[in-house]
């Protein structure tokens, strides 16, 4: 995912935009995973500024549509997991399966549609088996209009490229200096587990 988030970010800012909406549906799977570091606000901004809003907002919306798909397929058997299902014993999260469980279709829609953190809400849906195509359908109510509005921001008052692009590349790199170290002291201890166990 963080190699298709790159290259894709890297072909959208040097070659032009004569293929663009390709490049935008494959960055946006990596950049609505459930464990992304990549932002979809600047980019779905400037694709304002150079295309047509209405085409990228589509384009996202399917990038976003895959994403979903594979997050829920791997996240749902994660989180029902027996070995690490006593989470689901804890007070708090019965008290916010309850709230959830009783508009869950419209929670997911608003939390797609507005800057209300959309991940909890994500997690939530996975460990109750919500129905995979309920939870695209909220994803595509939810996620289309966002994007066309961020794409109307960027038509609307053509922010220069490179502050967007510069926007894109501190929050990725943020997160690179915070989890590269982490990502690499887990691979050690793995591998030293593994000598030891050999």
């Amino acid at each position: 995912m963080v190699l298709i988030g790159v290259a894709t970010f890297i072909l959208m800012t040097t070659n032009g935009h004569a293929e663009g909406y390709l490049y935008l549906f494959f960055y946006s799977i990596p950049s609505n995973t459930a464990i992304s570091v990549f932002p979809h606000e600047p980019v779905l901004i400037w694709y304002g500024t150079i295309a047509n809003m209405w085409l990228a907002s589509l384009a996202a919306t399917g990038g976003t549509m895959v994403s979903g798909w594979l997050d829920h397929r791997v996240f749902v058997p994660v989180l029902n997991y027996t070995k690490i299902t006593s989470y689901k014993r804890s007070r708090f999260y019965s008290k916010m399966t309850g709230i959830f469980m009783r508009y869950p279709f419209a929670t997911l829609v608003a939390t797609g549609l507005t800057p209300i953190p959309f991940w909890p809400f994500k997690f939530l849906c996975f460990s109750i088996h919500y129905p995979l195509w309920r939870y695209l359908a909220a994803l595509t109510v939810g996620r289309f209009p966002r994007y066309l509005f961020l794409a109307w921001v960027g038509a609307r008052f053509e922010i220069p490229a490179w502050i967007l692009i510069t926007i894109v590349i501190v929050i990725f790199s943020v997160y690179a200096i915070r989890g590269v170290p982490a990502a690499w002291g887990w691979m050690k201890e793995r591998r030293q587990a593994r000598q030891r166990s050999g």
